[in-house]
């Protein structure tokens, strides 16, 4: 008896552990993975980089946060690990101890977008220069640098209380060159920018010649948060228009809307902001150049809004052009200092023929009404 216990005891513990081989072989060790990805040149954390794994039995990957931390688990088993970002050099290292990876890694960037902001000859400190989806401030001597850009063309912006916008080109690549950013003398008018609304609609027309070649448009430009409706035409059924909605960029096509990607998505929000711009344009007009009236007050949008009127001439592509322009402009709540309407007339003087003629008004900014406005889906 005593040997047939002995036996069926033995018995199971081999099962037992033919049972924990097998459970061992079909489940791989995992070991976890924690560490940051920085820039080698500013000590930045670098978002979005992807590191792989690879490993006798494949590959896998983790991704950096916003702050370039990265955390995660992988197969123990991985001898190599790769680290790859847009516009840095690609990292690689041999793994031999999951746990003995350093607590950094260091990407260098592929090229620097550099540049200086002047105004009067002197550098402009504190301005906030955006390129791509990338903000950055200027330092005492008026500089900036970007790193992390693919190689190609950028349009930049720069803004600062107290002078007009400025725009340029940034040129990211081999032997490229630093760019010099010169603002104007601007804030004529205190206004708050149309873009801090949750929602509007405003209708816009403008036309503009511009050595013999038209420009135009008459419709109107509807924002809901993030989403955007470019219309020309009836409302009701546009004889064009473009959508972004959740991202994704549409176009109206044989009476319904149709998924078009990043194109569509572009094209209307440049169409939104050249109209944002037209109503807070009159805030960059310099003040030595422009005489400003104010106007009996009217009521629009609810409220009692300021009128002014201004006239003077500024400077366009090194020429001379003398402009009007009649702002109305929010005066309480939601609305303090918010141009709600323009009218705009500019001509040159010099060699070429330009001609500008806008009318910008926002008509509502319900944002009930403005969701209304986008088509079911």
């Amino acid at each position: 008896m005593m040997k047939r216990t002995t036996f069926h005891r033995a018995l199971a513990l081999g099962l037992a552990l033919l049972l924990v081989i097998f459970s061992l072989a079909g489940c791989a060790r995992r070991g976890a993975v924690s560490l940051r990805i920085v820039s080698a040149y500013s000590g930045k954390g670098v978002a979005n980089a992807t590191l792989t794994f690879t490993g006798s039995s494949g590959s896998e990957t983790l991704s950096s946060d916003a702050t370039g931390t990265v955390s995660g688990q992988v197969e123990a088993d991985r001898t190599q690990m790769g680290v790859e970002a847009t516009g840095y050099q690609k990292a690689f290292m041999q793994v031999t101890d999951l746990t003995k990876l350093p607590t950094t890694v260091q990407l260098t960037p592929l090229f620097l977008g550099v540049g200086t902001v002047i105004s009067g000859g002197q550098p402009i400190a504190g301005a906030s220069v955006t390129v791509w989806n990338t903000t950055t401030t200027t330092g005492p001597d008026g500089t900036f640098t970007f790193e992390g850009l693919a190689e190609g063309a950028y349009a930049g912006r720069v803004t600062k209380q107290g002078f007009a916008d400025g725009t340029f080109d940034l040129v990211i690549g081999k032997n490229a060159k630093a760019v010099k950013v010169t603002l104007q003398e601007g804030q004529l008018l205190p206004l708050s920018s149309l873009a801090t609304l949750p929602a509007y609609e405003l209708t816009a027309s403008y036309h503009r010649t511009l050595g013999g070649e038209d420009k135009s448009f008459d419709g109107r430009v509807v924002k809901n948060g993030s989403d955007i409706l470019v219309m020309s035409g009836d409302p009701v059924n546009p004889t064009a228009s473009l959508m972004v909605r959740g991202g994704t960029g549409y176009v109206f096509d044989n009476g319904a809307y149709t998924a078009s990607g990043e194109t569509a998505a572009a094209a209307a929000h440049v169409l939104q902001e050249s109209c944002e711009g037209l109503l807070g344009l009159p805030a960059t007009f310099s003040p030595r150049l422009f005489t400003i009236e104010k106007q009996p007050p009217v009521q629009l949008l609810g409220q009692t809004c300021d009128v002014w009127s201004m006239s003077g001439r500024f400077m366009f592509e090194g020429e001379a052009v003398t402009a009007t322009a009649t702002v109305t402009v929010g005066a309480t709540g939601a609305l303090a200092n918010v141009p709600v309407k323009i009218v705009l007339n500019a001509r040159s003087q010099e060699f070429f023929n330009f001609v500008y003629d806008a009318v910008v008004e926002v008509v509502s900014v319900d944002q009930v009404q403005a969701a209304a406005r986008f088509p079911a889906q």
